[in-house]
């Protein structure tokens, strides 16, 4: 008897004995994150995530330079284009707790073309360089107050200045000192409005009726989360100045619309870098649009005076006009990961998960176990709500169904507003045939 015991005190421990050595032998998920050949890890923190790294393309060219705060956030980033030269056309600075310091952006030529300063993550300063001369955008607690233009060569200036409280703007045109218009029009800019483009720059209007024939259309588009390439919201966050030309370089954000668009600009600017993969979620309702045409014989009589002396016209007028004004609310929704592991099976196994925690976030079911979390929490995983409003505008980190029902709310409460003005030319407004 007692011989039968110890050989099934053995077998038990042979079984034992060969069930820890298959455990052993699994081969364990790597979640580190390595250098290779087109991305580099400058150094790292202690935790192994990364503190300063870049990418670079197969001729060594960079393509991003940055750098992380220890709990993910993004500290700086310089972003280059992918062709011609490589030129760098991007810079942003933020704070730990992610709230933006500054920006630049720059031209092909290496020009600075646009700088934005914050103040509490909100928008304090803007200037805007071309060759045309300097904008200057001011800005109180994120509304915009004035913007003051001052061309080249000092022979002429504008200042148009906000009022929200008296629902007005007031445009004043100067030339060689001399005062020689002053408009105050409603505070919002609408059909008939106009810009220099080169600066962006609303100026006086010269139409006697800038009211437009207004459509309802009441149309809406929505997507499920998917994986981009990047977090740039080109094709979900309308320009908010859709200019006459509106060409753009797709091999870089759309800076010509980061000018204007403060949605758009918002969300480059915290997602510049992206090291595999980002879910985007998005929402867009047209609620209508507004048409305008002046009469034909305005149009005529603009043209004259336009040819008659391009540079007052220009001064006064600028160079496009808002022939279409739509209205509607726009969702952004970004799944943003960070500290990826170089292990492929590791990658895979993360976007899955991040996958499953925005599902949840979205409907409340089917929640992250224990284990999951923790396999997650290897890496940063961040879910941000933005939208047209301006209290989402600089986004809002959602953990769960109860956080995104908020969000939702408030959004669902909101009247819609301006989403896109859409200019035309003035030197086409009129045709003798």
């Amino acid at each position: 008897m007692p011989n039968k015991i110890i050989l099934s005190l053995i077998f038990v421990a042979t079984v034992l004995l060969s069930s820890c050595q298959k455990e052993d032998n699994v081969p364990q998920t790597d979640y580190s994150i390595e250098s290779n050949d087109y991305f580099q890890v400058i150094s790292n923190y202690p935790n192994g995530w990364i503190k300063e790294a870049k990418h670079e393309d197969f001729q060594g060219y960079p393509d991003e330079e940055f750098e992380y705060y220890e709990n993910g956030n993004l500290k700086s980033a310089k972003i280059y284009s992918s062709t011609y030269k490589h030129y760098l056309y991007m810079e942003v600075s933020r704070s730990e707790d992610n709230k933006p310091l500054w920006s630049k952006y720059y031209t092909r030529e290496g020009d600075l073309w646009f700088e934005t300063e914050y103040e509490n993550g909100l928008a304090s300063q803007k200037k805007v360089y071309s060759e045309k001369g300097t904008s200057v955008y001011s800005y109180e607690n994120g509304d915009l107050i004035s913007v003051d233009f001052t061309r080249a060569d000092n022979s002429g200036t504008s200042s148009t200045v906000f009022d929200k409280t008296a629902g007005t703007r007031t445009v004043t045109i100067k030339k060689d000192g001399e005062t020689i218009l002053e408009e105050v029009y409603p505070y919002t800019e609408s059909t008939g409005a106009t810009i220099l483009t080169n600066n962006q720059v609303p100026l006086a209007t010269p139409f006697s009726n800038t009211e437009g024939n207004y459509r309802q259309l009441n149309e809406s588009f929505s997507t499920s989360p998917i994986w981009k390439h990047d977090a740039d919201p080109i094709e979900e966050v309308n320009p908010f100045r859709y200019f006459f030309d509106p060409f753009h370089d797709h091999s870089i954000f759309a800076t010509k619309f980061a000018v204007n668009t403060e949605l758009y600009q918002s969300i480059i600017e915290q997602y510049p870098v992206t090291e595999d993969e980002v879910l985007v979620l998005n929402h867009k309702y047209k609620e209508g649009k507004s048409s305008f045409l002046p009469p034909s014989e305005e149009r005529r009589s603009l043209t004259e005076e336009m040819e008659q002396d391009p540079s007052l016209f220009e001064l006064k007028y600028g160079n496009e006009y808002a022939e279409e004004v739509y209205y509607g609310k726009i969702i952004f929704m970004i799944g943003a990961l960070r500290n990826m592991p170089t292990d492929d099976k590791a990658t895979k196994e993360i976007k899955k998960l991040a996958h499953k925690k925005m599902d949840f976030i979205l409907d409340g079911k089917d929640q992250l176990t224990a284990e999951e979390q923790e396999i997650l929490d290897k890496v940063w995983f961040e879910v941000k709500f933005f939208s047209t409003l301006k209290s989402h505008r600089n986004g809002i980190v959602l953990n769960n169904n109860n956080d995104f029902n908020a969000v939702i709310q408030e959004y669902q409460d909101s009247e819609s507003s301006i989403i896109q003005l859409e200019y035309a030319a003035f030197e086409h407004m009129y045709s003798e045939n």
